[in-house]
């Protein structure tokens, strides 16, 4: 399809050449050996005839002139309806987003610029649509998410003045686990904001990422006894040691781990599993339970997304884990991924080894 730049440049070709052949032919019969010869027939002395052959011209260019401005009128009134219409369009639905209204679109034109300029637009207001909805939801997400504990907080405190309960040591257990949730949540929003620890150095270490992940599944231990959950990890022999830093990949460790326990049924299982590749290590943590829905498997790496809202407020999940697992998996220049069926969901990441082979 031709571009609108290259029709416009036709359109103005065409029209100077349909003048110049009107002027043309209008010359061509009222020519001047004509034109001389009727008028010496009808005029007494060439000089009168030369008048008039010269009143002929200046007619043929006056109409010539007058074609060429009603076409070019009628060419330029088409142009600028052609063009203002979707510029009016881009117009009004700018300031309809200007007002609050992050749903406007605008259709798209024939023309290929103006079709770049309507889909762009387009995209951008989509794009501006879903940061309004995620701004929305992080709020939300994280009142909901101070009010709990907060809430929790002054109920205690308001009991403890009034004297209705003890200072025993279980509610100043309970009142300090209320503490260290608002210390978790207000630290991994901090690290979110910060892009941490993806703007800032990292070691670069030989990682037994085994025997990392035996400490995070033995660091749940009593809770996946409680709840009669089996835990099983399975790894093949010499497996190689990974490139990176040690605390922060314990921290990946760490998040899977006890995402799979925060949303394993009870009496089900968690299985971690470990194999290397040609330059990777690979780790997969396998939980049954509730599964994720297809269309959000990808949605379980944002910041503050969580498929199941009241089942993870009620456990405690702030919907923050996953995104710090992308983030510090990326900067190791790794990988991370999902799947869910049957009732098994399935979250791994790969990290490059130490020594590749040659």
């Amino acid at each position: 399809m031709a571009t609108l730049s290259a029709r416009l440049l036709g359109l103005f070709v065409i029209l100077s050449l349909l003048v110049a052949g009107i002027i043309v032919l209008a010359v061509l019969q009222f020519s001047a050996e004509q034109v001389m010869h009727l008028l010496v027939l009808g005029a007494g002395t060439a000089e009168q005839a030369r008048a008039m052959f010269d009143q002929y011209v200046v007619r043929v260019m006056l109409i010539g002139a007058v074609a060429g401005v009603a076409l070019g009128s009628l060419a330029a009134w088409w142009l600028v309806r052609r063009l203002m219409r979707p510029l009016q369009q881009l117009t009004e639905a700018s300031q309809s987003i200007a007002v609050g209204d992050l749903g406007a679109r605008v259709p798209e034109p024939p023309d290929p610029e103006l079709r770049r300029l309507a889909q762009s637009f387009n995209r951008m207001a989509a794009t501006l649509q879903g940061t309004e909805q995620l701004r929305r939801a992080l709020v939300e997400d994280v009142a909901h998410e101070l009010r709990t504990p907060l809430t929790s907080l002054r109920g205690y405190t308001e009991a403890l003045a009034d004297g209705v309960v003890e200072p025993t040591p279980e509610t100043l257990r309970t009142i300090h686990e209320e503490i260290e949730r608002l210390t978790r949540l207000v630290e991994a929003l901090d690290q979110l904001a910060r892009g941490e620890p993806g703007e800032r150095s990292l070691a670069q270490d030989d990682v037994d990422l085994a025997s990392i992940v035996r400490g995070a599944v033995e660091l749940i231990s009593p809770e996946l006894a409680r709840r009669q959950i089996t835990a099983e990890v399975l790894e093949s022999p010499g497996l190689p040691h990974v490139r990176g830093d040690a605390d922060a990949i314990g921290q990946v460790v760490a998040n899977l781990v006890q995402n799979a326990e925060r949303y394993a049924n009870d009496r089900g299982s968690i299985t971690v599993r470990l194999a290397a590749s040609f330059a990777s290590l690979r780790c997969t943590v396998e939980n049954t339970g509730d599964g994720i829905p297809s269309d959000e498997l990808e949605l379980i790496w944002e910041r503050l997304h969580r498929v199941d809202r009241s089942r993870a407020r009620t456990s405690g999940g702030a919907g923050i884990g996953l995104a710090i697992v992308r983030q510090i998996v990326a900067a190791h220049r790794g990988q991370v991924g999902a799947s869910s069926s049957g009732g098994r969901t399935e979250i791994w990441f790969s990290l490059p080894i130490a020594d590749p082979p040659a």
